[in-house]
């Protein structure tokens, strides 16, 4: 009976112990299911997806988060972040924006919240500190955004006399100037061709170019026309109308660059007061002179071949003389000394003779004395003889007599 009793006393302690690990692997099992089921959100542009999952393998929620809660599909070129501690998944599309710089356009691929920065660092762009953009450096990227770049860079314009500093945008040396609010003249020049790029420290030089106007004017000569005049007589004139110079206006332009002077043109050229003829009268009646003809002075050759300067000569008849005595001015007779009217050859008066053709040459000689032929006009002169033979073999003849200067 003890036996028995033991038995069934086992046989209920087993079935207890039996009820009681049953219980546990239970509560076990439960709590194993609770600890594996989570909540997770995945966060899509605006879109918030929240839901339970017991896999929360980044691969395990985003096919999840597609196919049970209806989330467009992650391409390739989106980038899911997995933030484990939060059990948050934060998609970011993939999108494109093109970056524009330096004369070139680059399409950079982003994701979804990145910067302008972001972009410009894509695209290997480093912006100085006076370049521009055209949008802030925390700027978010949208899809297809189009982000501009303009270098900007300090050039030297020289100019009017001075030089100064300028910060312009890039371009050409053109633009640089309209920029710096430099006004270039339909003539200046720009010493560098106006399509060259903007680079930084480039020295543009301009040269301003002027015109003026000179006016100068000139005397004109007036011309002399003689006229004959037959009632006056040789050797005597007599203005009839005086001259008067003209006047004559020049106009020139002159070039400059930077105010000197490089070219000079005449642009017009004009008589502006007609000069007036000088009017001379000169006689053409001839002296006649103890029937002697008178001729303006010149020059003669002497018989040794001398030149010799003559105010007039006078050509006529000529007689002799010879003897002793005194002259009527008191100078003792010889050869060289000849008899003449004072009124026509003053006393003292240097004198050479000869023939017109040169064949008889009396020589030089001085007015010293008067003969008694001043009565008549038959004689020019009495020329002085050493002996009477030579008076008798000069006879009567026709000399010249030049009255020297």
């Amino acid at each position: 009976m003890q036996k028995e009793t033991k038995r069934k006393l086992n046989a209920t302690m087993h079935r207890v112990l039996c009820l009681c690990i049953m219980a546990v692997i239970g509560v076990i099992s439960i709590l194993t299911v609770m600890a594996q089921t989570v909540t997770v959100q995945v966060k899509d542009g605006e879109n918030t997806y929240s839901f339970q999952v017991t896999d929360y393998s980044l691969k395990s929620v985003l096919e999840q988060a597609v196919h049970a809660e209806g989330m467009p599909e992650v391409e390739k070129d989106d980038l899911a972040v997995w933030n484990e501690s939060d059990l948050t998944v934060t998609i970011r599309r993939g999108i494109t924006a093109t970056v524009v710089a330096d004369g070139r356009e680059k399409t950079v691929n982003l994701h979804q919240g990145d910067t302008v920065a972001d972009a410009l660092s894509m695209a290997n762009i480093t912006l100085s500190g006076d370049d521009l953009c055209t949008r802030k450096a925390d700027a978010e990227v949208k899809d297809g955004d189009r982000i501009c770049v303009v270098r900007r860079y300090t050039v030297s314009i020289t100019a009017d006399g001075e030089t100064r500093e300028a910060v312009v945008n890039e371009g050409t040396v053109q633009t640089a100037l309209s920029q710096a609010g430099v006004t270039v003249g339909a003539e200046d020049l720009v010493l560098l061709p106006m399509d060259t790029a903007v680079e930084e420290g480039l020295a543009i030089q301009i040269q301003r170019v002027t015109y003026r106007d000179i006016t100068t004017t000139e005397t004109v000569d007036y011309e002399i026309v003689t006229k004959n005049d037959s009632s006056m007589y040789l050797g005597e004139s007599k203005v009839e109308t005086k001259g008067q110079e003209g006047e004559r206006t020049i106009v020139t332009r002159e070039k400059l660059i930077d105010g000197e002077v490089v070219e000079t043109t005449e642009i017009s050229n004009e008589v502006t007061k007609e000069p007036v003829d000088q009017v001379v009268r000169k006689g053409t009646k001839k002296k006649i002179t103890r029937c002697a003809t008178v001729t303006a002075g010149g020059t003669v050759y002497d018989h040794n071949g001398n030149k010799l300067s003559y105010k007039q000569a006078l050509t006529g008849r000529c007689t002799s003389y010879t003897g002793d005595g005194y002259t009527s001015t008191g100078m003792k007779p010889q050869y060289g000394v000849v008899a003449v009217d004072p009124k026509e050859i003053p006393y003292g008066t240097k004198l050479y003779i000869c023939s017109p053709d040169g064949s008889y040459v009396y020589g030089y000689a001085v007015a010293g004395d008067t003969g008694g032929f001043i009565y008549s006009d038959y004689i020019l002169a009495d020329l002085y003889m050493d002996t009477y033979s030579d008076c008798a073999k000069f006879g009567v003849r026709t000399m010249t007599i030049y009255i020297l200067s």
